[in-house]
């Protein structure tokens, strides 16, 4: 438990530190009488000052990762009529219909070819051809613009978002882009890149639109090319969260692991080393996003507890899982991926029991031929206890036929997975291989799209929900954690969960 109540200190102070501000003279007193108090007080409230010096650390950790804008700072030069920048992709970019969004780790800058040393990254909006990979060195020619701020209280602060990225200067219609002769080691990203680019072409070619884009997005990551209508009716039906590579797929690849491990009689530890190679090998090829690298984290944390035949604590891997990712960077707790996904996972273990138990009442769920729905039905109800509020805050849009439909496509998700990671890896090999096996993985991917489709139809499928303060949200969350406190779940509950 005291672990537990170290992880959220440190989350909070995190939290604190970067919505309030706190000084970091303030955080270093706190954190040294904390750790006073840790030697001198009794037993019984030691985890008090534990969970405070664990806070006052989260905020000076915080504190220590914000950047500092020196004088080359390439900030200095926004606004300017037209600059010229050299620098290198420091990221996987992320690309769409229109476009692709490039991260430049700039290295010179200057107007009219006069270049001077700089510093600092650049968000650069750039044609989608030709592609771009990480480490490729680049000469950009454009105008710099700062990115807007919020205009109102409880507006979205997209300079403050872009900030936490490390990004304060935006670069949207570059008139030149030119790419230089040298190259600049990345560690591999640019091979990563570019075999996950080779990937999406293959599948391209396997595979029809949307089960096409649909396959992309499961096994790759990559949500470009998926079809606005289809996009519009998985946001209406309350399933977008398919779209995207989550813990649900490292769920899938472990088990499909195990099965491995299994069938070929592979001794307990080598099996872990190689499915935690593969499993990270995946979490880098699927883009690496703080949600990816969560749900990586914690399959190697469970991966490790049961290898090594010791009870895995969920609440423990979840917040040790939360506490790496916000050591290597703070900004992280405000990303919003990563939130839906960690509070996806608090959920399932804080109401999965509660809401199965509810569920053993409905008596056409009792027959053993749907168990499958009684599953995914438990699942979606249990996750959306902590997930809808925060999606409602900041979407507006609720889903009312989100049941009815998770229920009829998320048991097939594993099924699509498996079937176009096999005709990915067979069009690899042989591309007439590739397009034998698509036609059996085209079956599951149109039926979770059509399904999609079909029931956002109905005008009363989702409802528009007014924009509500963040005091509100918090005051909800209050509510739900008090009432989970008030009815003390045991601990059998959490395990089963």
């Amino acid at each position: 438990m005291n672990l537990i109540r170290m992880a959220l200190g440190w989350l909070v102070g995190i939290a604190l530190a970067g919505t309030v501000s706190l000084p970091l003279h303030w955080l270093a007193l706190v954190a040294g009488a904390a750790g006073v108090g840790v030697v001198v007080v009794d037993r019984r409230w030691r985890w008090m000052a534990l969970a405070a010096l664990c806070l006052a650390l989260g905020g000076i950790r915080y504190h220590v990762a914000q950047p500092l804008l020196g004088p080359h700072h390439i900030e200095h030069w926004a606004g300017a009529d037209e600059v010229m920048l050299v620098g290198s992709v420091a990221e996987e970019p992320r690309r769409d219909d229109t476009g692709q969004q490039l991260v430049i780790a700039v290295a010179h800058a200057g107007p009219d070819g006069r270049l001077v040393p700089a510093e600092g990254r650049v968000l650069v909006r750039a044609p989608p051809y030709p592609p771009y990979y990480p480490g490729d060195r680049l000469q950009i020619s454009g105008r710099l613009t700062l990115p807007r701020t919020a205009q109102r209280p409880g507006e979205f602060d997209y300079r403050a978002y872009l900030a936490r990225r490390n990004i304060f200067v935006l670069l949207n219609r570059p008139t030149a882009i030119k790419t230089l002769a040298a190259r600049e080691p990345a560690w591999g990203l640019a091979q990563i890149s570019q075999f996950r680019e080779q990937c999406r072409r293959t599948v391209l070619r396997l595979l029809p639109e949307p089960q096409a884009a649909l396959a992309i997005g499961i096994l790759l990551g990559i949500q470009a090319g998926l079809p606005e209508a289809a996009r519009a009716a998985f946001a209406t039906t309350g399933t977008s969260h398919i779209l995207v590579v989550s813990g649900w797929n490292f769920t899938i690849v472990a088990a499909a692991l195990a099965a491995l491990a299994k069938l070929t009689r592979l001794r307990p530890w080598p099996a872990f080393w190689l499915s935690l190679a593969v499993m990270w090998i995946y979490a880098g090829f699927t883009g690496a996003s703080a949600a990816v690298v969560r749900a990586a984290m914690m399959a190697s944390l469970a991966l490790l507890a049961r290898t090594a035949e010791r009870q895995s604590e969920p609440w423990r891997l979840l917040l040790a899982a939360c506490w790496l990712l916000t050591l290597v960077n703070p900004h992280t707790l405000w990303d919003l991926g990563f939130q839906l996904s960690a509070l996806a996972t608090a959920s399932l273990f804080a109401f999965g029991k509660p809401v199965e138990r509810w569920l053993d009442g409905v008596r056409w769920l009792a027959y053993p031929a749907l168990a499958s729905v009684r599953e995914a039905l438990t699942a979606t109800l249990a996750a959306q206890v902590l997930t809808m509020p925060l999606m409602l805050y900041h979407f507006g849009n609720l889903s009312l036929v989100a049941p009815l439909a998770n229920i009829l496509i998320v048991p097939v998700v594993p099924v699509a997975m498996l079937l176009g990671m096999a005709a990915l890896i067979g069009g690899l090999i042989w591309l007439p291989l590739g397009q034998w096996l698509a036609t059996i993985a085209w079956l599951p991917l149109s039926w979770i799209t059509n399904t999609a489709l079909v029931l956002a139809q109905p005008a009363w499928a989702a409802l528009a929900v007014p924009s509500f303060p963040l005091w509100l949200l918090l005051a909800g969350y209050a509510l739900i954690g008090g009432y989970w406190l008030w009815r003390r779940p045991d601990r059998e509950d959490v395990r089963a969960a």
